[in-house]
């Protein structure tokens, strides 16, 4: 199997794609890799962290519906209060960069790594909590991606429909930076009876399906969209659902999005791309169960 974390460009993508047609579409090796996956799981259910009600009540509709949408703060996030000012100090100097006719606008990193309770937010114990518990088995964390999509209408990149490939269970936060209208470039979703469905007539492995087959094959009512006012917080598991970015038509869109997948994801990911320095303020005043799940690349030096 591969599992370098280095592999990137075209080279990359083929071979994660080879490696999810393998493990789908060879019997005897998706046998096997499932069961090394279920093993893991089991060895680490003892492991697990206990619950209260709040969080065991969003593993629940994680694991029966791949979503839940509601406002930031009902995670209760210790370090939220910190996380909100820290966004917002990003989301004008993104507003004011010049588009140069792109889709898609991210701060730079030393900016994204000025106030560390953004990146490291993720990493917080009742974060780690729910996520593991969710994917029942330690968990990989990869930061914090805050993005501006430009309203263009253009239906380019993650506007199209897709399931993620990173793995068998991820849990993503998607975060509202301003309020998101039907015109404002919502996250949709096809809940997950119809996703099933849709994937097995479509023979869908990974990749992008246009609008008009997913129009074939899925009722326009059941498509979901997450809109909602500033600080709306979407946990999906996307690699379960068909989903996408819908085109921004009336105003930009500002988000933030933070990832979790197992430590043995099934698609190779690239190394991040830090400097030593950067790489050594992410990691500052982290415990050793938050050091733990820092990508490789990161945990090291």
């Amino acid at each position: 199997m591969i599992t370098s974390e280095t592999v990137a460009g075209p080279l990359g993508r083929f071979a994660n794609r080879l490696k999810r047609e393998i493990l789908t579409n060879v019997t005897p090796v998706r046998w096997a890799a499932d069961g090394k996956h279920e093993e893991r799981r089991r060895n680490w259910a003892p492991h697990l962290p206990p619950l209260d009600l709040a969080q065991a009540g969003l593993v629940s509709t994680l694991q029966r519906q791949g979503v839940r949408i509601g406002p930031l703060d009902d995670l209760a996030i210790p370090t939220t209060d910190a996380l909100k000012p820290a966004l917002d100090r990003l989301v004008a100097p993104l507003a004011a960069l010049p588009t140069g006719g792109a889709s898609t606008l991210r701060p730079s990193t030393d900016d994204l790594l000025a106030d560390l309770s953004l990146w490291q937010w993720g990493l917080q114990d009742r974060m780690l909590d729910i996520v593991e518990n969710y994917l029942g088995v330690p968990a990989r964390y990869y930061g914090a991606d805050v993005r501006r999509e430009i309203g263009n209408n253009q239906t380019v990149g993650v506007r199209r429909w897709h399931r993620d490939a990173e793995d068998r269970r991820t849990v993503k936060i998607l975060v509202w930076l301003n309020d998101v209208d039907d015109q404002g470039g919502p996250y949709a979703y096809i809940p997950l009876a119809e996703t099933l469905y849709a994937v097995d007539r479509l023979h869908y492995v990974a990749g992008f399906v246009d609008d008009a087959r997913v129009a074939d094959m899925v009722p326009a009512g059941a498509v979901t969209a997450a809109t909602g006012p500033k600080w709306t917080a979407v946990v999906a598991d996307n690699c379960r659902l068909l989903h996408r970015a819908t085109p921004p038509i009336a105003r930009d869109r500002f988000s933030v999005t933070f990832t979790w997948s197992s430590r043995t994801p099934m698609k190779t990911e690239v190394a991040p791309d830090y400097t030593p320095d950067q790489a050594r303020r992410i990691r500052s005043g982290l415990s050793g169960r938050q050091l733990a799940c820092l990508p490789p690349a990161l945990a090291r030096g």
